[in-house]
C-alpha cells in the first residue's frame, strides 16, 4: 500500500530527498506547507505542501519550496511536524518530540519518492538537513534536524542518518524494519565510552577506545581488528555500526581476561 497520492508526484527529474523537522507543533501550518513538499503529522497523516515537487526542478523563478539553504534545486523536501522548543546541547526534545510513527512514516514516504523518481539511496541523495553540510559541502549554519531521535538520543548523527537510509532501503526491498541501535555506556580502566546495544549484543567503537587507553591499532581488515594493548595483542572480530568499526564488549572482556557486568538501572557495562 502506497502512502503518497499519485497526483502529488508530477513527472519530472529530481536528484535527492532531504528530510527535516518543522521545529513546530504536531500539525502542519500554512507556513510549514510553504516550505516543504510533503509534511507528516504526529499520527502519520500526510499533508501536501503548497509547492509542487516540480517547482523545485528549477528555482530561478523564485517559486519553489525553500527547505534547504543553497540546495533546493532538484531537492524534494520531506518533513515531520514536531520539535518546537527543541535544543541540541544539552539535548531537549521540546514540547512536541518527534514520534517513532513520524520517523517510520517518513522513511516509507522517502522510499516511495526514491522509487518513483529513481533516486538511489546514498548519503548524498537521501539525507537529513543536518547532514547537508557534511555530505554536500553546503553550509547550513548549525541546522541539526532531524538527526536526533528523542527515544534514543545517545545515537550519533551518523548513526541516525545511516538508520534512516537503512529504513528506506528496507522499505524499497519490502524487508523487515531494521532494529534501532540502543545506547548504553561502557566503563573500562576508569574511563567511559558510548556503546550501542544491537541484535542482543553490545558494541563499542574501537578506535576512540584504543586512543583513549593508549592502545595501538595494528591492523583492521576483513572484519577483524588487531590491537596492541600494552604488552599483549588483542585479535577481535569487528563490525560496522554507523560507518565506524565496533567490537563486541563481551569479546573485548574475554580477550583482556576480565569480568564483564551489566547494570540495567544505569545502562552501564563494566569491564574489570
Amino acid at each position: 500500500m502506497t502512502l503518497i497520492p499519485r497526483d502529488w508526484l508530477p513527472a519530472c527529474s529530481m536528484k535527492r530527498v532531504i528530510c527535516h523537522w518543522t521545529a513546530g507543533g504536531y500539525k502542519a501550518t500554512s507556513l510549514d506547507r510553504a516550505h516543504y513538499h510533503i509534511l507528516i503529522e504526529d499520527d502519520g497523516n500526510l499533508v501536501r505542501g503548497t509547492h509542487s515537487i516540480a517547482d523545485n526542478v528549477s528555482t530561478g523563478d523564485g517559486v519553489y519550496a525553500a527547505h534547504t539553504r543553497g540546495c533546493n534545486t532538484g531537492s524534494i523536501g520531506v518533513t515531520v511536524c514536531c520539535m518546537a522548543g527543541a535544543q541540541a546541547q544539552p539535548f531537549q526534545p521540546g514540547s512536541y518530540p518527534m514520534t517513532q510513527k513520524q520517523w517510520e512514516t517518513m522513511a516509507q514516504v522517502v522510499a516511495e519518492l526514491c522509487r518513483f523518481y529513481e533516486i538511489p539511496v546514498t548519503p548524498q541523495t537521501v539525507l537529513g538537513h543536518g547532514e547537508v553540510e557534511t555530505y554536500l559541502g553546503i553550509p547550513q549554519h548549525g541546522k541539526w534536524d532531524p538527526m536526533v531521535l528523542p527515544w534514543s538520543p545517545g545515537m550519533s548523527r551518523t548513526q541516525v542518518g545511516n538508520h534512516l537510509r537503512a529504513l528506506v532501503q528496507k522499505a524499497l526491498s519490502g524487508g523487515d524494519t531494521p532494529e534501532t541501535p540502543s545506547p548504553a555506556t561502557l566503563q573500562v580502566a576508569g574511563k567511559s565510552f558510548p556503546v550501542v546495544l544491537l541484535n542482543e549484543a553490545a558494541y563499542v567503537a574501537i578506535r576512540p577506545l584504543a586512543e583513549s587507553l593508549g592502545w595501538t591499532i595494528k591492523s583492521a581488515t576483513g572484519g577483524q581488528v588487531k590491537v596492541q594493548a600494552e604488552d599483549r595483542v588483542l585479535t577481535l572480530a569487528s563490525t560496522l555500526v554507523g560507518g565506524k568499526g565496533h567490537v563486541a564488549c563481551r569479546d573485548l572482556a574475554q580477550a583482556l581476561g576480565l569480568a564483564i557486568e551489566w547494570d540495567a538501572s544505569t545502562r552501564t557495562i563494566t569491564i574489570g
